[in-house]
C-alpha cells in the first residue's frame, strides 16, 4: 500500500523529491501533477498539490531524505532573505571532484553529472 510522504509546491519539486528517493533505492510515484494544468484561479489546498507516495515499507527510509531536503530548502530561503540586498545572495556550495573526468560536482550528488561516475567513498567531502 502506498503512503504519502511529501507535498510539493509544484510538479517540478515533487519530481525532484521523487528522484532523490530513487537515488536511495526508494521507488515513488507523483500524484496530482496534472492538476497543475487546470488550477487557474481555483484556490489550492494541500490535497490538490503534487505529492510523492512510496510503499509503506519504505516510509521510514524516505523520512530522513525528505527531512534533509526540507532542511536545505529552509536554509536556502533563510540565506536568500538574509542576503536579499547582495548581487549574489547564494555563496558557492561545497563540491567534490570526479576522479574519472575531473568535473566539480555539488556535495549533495552521489554521482558525477557529467560522466555518471559514482562519488568515491574515500573522498573526505563525500561524507562517508
Amino acid at each position: 500500500m502506498l503512503q504519502h510522504v511529501f507535498t510539493g509546491r509544484d510538479e517540478a519539486e515533487a519530481a525532484f523529491v521523487k528522484a532523490l528517493l530513487w537515488e536511495e533505492g526508494i521507488i515513488g510515484v507523483v500524484h496530482g501533477a496534472l492538476l497543475q494544468e487546470v488550477w487557474g484561479g481555483v484556490p489550492i489546498s494541500d490535497e490538490a498539490l503534487p505529492s510523492v507516495w512510496v510503499e509503506e515499507a519504505d516510509v521510514p527510509r524516505a523520512g530522513p531524505i525528505i527531512e534533509e531536503y526540507n532542511r536545505r530548502e529552509l536554509a536556502e530561503a533563510e540565506l536568500l532573505v538574509a542576503n536579499k540586498d547582495k548581487e549574489d545572495p547564494f555563496p558557492p556550495r561545497p563540491t567534490w571532484t570526479c576522479p574519472h573526468c575531473g568535473e566539480k560536482v555539488e556535495e549533495q550528488f552521489t554521482q558525477c553529472w557529467h560522466c555518471f561516475h559514482p562519488r568515491p567513498k574515500s573522498d573526505p567531502q563525500a561524507g562517508g
